[in-house]
């Protein structure tokens, strides 16, 4: 369980914590917060206290978060900022992917075998998945790709399907990594991944596709990421 500690006024703390639940819930986070609004007791008591892997803290009219890792108080620390309240973008960047935190949540990963060499890769590092004749190109976060020997159909029966949906023939698109979902024409409509690509989604897919991924994140509506 994920102990985070809540520094700020009483409203400040309820702000974050309404900013937090969400993000933490999508990631499958089991959590346990707490509430501080003394400064010396942060400073003496719970900054060192290796127990609380999460401070977040309204400072000056930013929010400041501390990330300590569990073996020791003081070994490392992960700090930043953000605004305040911390925007959805902000906390996805700065909190749920930071390896830091990963071992909070299950994500899953893919092995890939190449010229006789394994390696495994987070779920949350792919953005789609596409075929290729009888291989399937891996589209990654970072730009990269890589060439899985197998038909896209073998590689989507591996797959968590929590994870991942179909978007037209030969395509599979990490339904964590989406920013949003525009609509293009009356029959289509374009995915904008978190990374900045972009792949079509066609209609004869939507009903299926948006019934996989309001299973993958919590209440599709309040996303607001599909276009009227």
């Amino acid at each position: 369980m994920l102990k985070i500690l809540l520094y700020g006024s009483t409203q400040e703390r309820k702000i974050l914590e309404d900013a937090l639940q969400k993000p933490l819930r999508g990631k499958n986070i089991s959590f346990d917060i707490h509430y501080l609004s003394n400064p010396q007791q942060l400073m003496k008591n719970y900054l060192l206290n290796s127990s609380y892997r999460l401070i977040v803290a309204c400072l000056d009219g930013s929010t400041s978060y501390v990330i300590k890792d569990g073996c020791m108080p003081v070994s490392h620390v992960v700090t930043g900022t953000m605004s305040f309240p911390p925007t959805p973008e902000e906390i996805d960047e700065k909190l749920m992917r930071n390896p830091e935190l990963a071992s909070f949540y299950s994500h899953g990963e893919y092995t890939v075998t190449h010229r006789g060499l394994t390696h495994k890769i987070p779920y949350e590092e792919i953005d789609y998945l596409q075929s290729d004749n009888k291989k399937t190109i891996m589209h990654l976060t970072n730009g990269d790709t890589e060439i899985i020997q197998k038909g896209i159909g073998k590689v989507n029966a591996e797959i968590n399907r929590k994870y991942f949906a179909k978007c037209c023939i030969g395509v599979i698109v990490n339904t964590r990594n989406i920013r949003k979902i525009h609509r293009l024409e009356k029959s289509s409509r374009i995915i904008e991944l978190k990374s900045g690509a972009k792949v079509i989604m066609t209609e004869g897919y939507f009903k299926k596709f948006t019934d996989a991924y309001s299973m993958s994140v919590s209440k599709l509506a309040d996303l607001k990421t599909l276009d009227d």
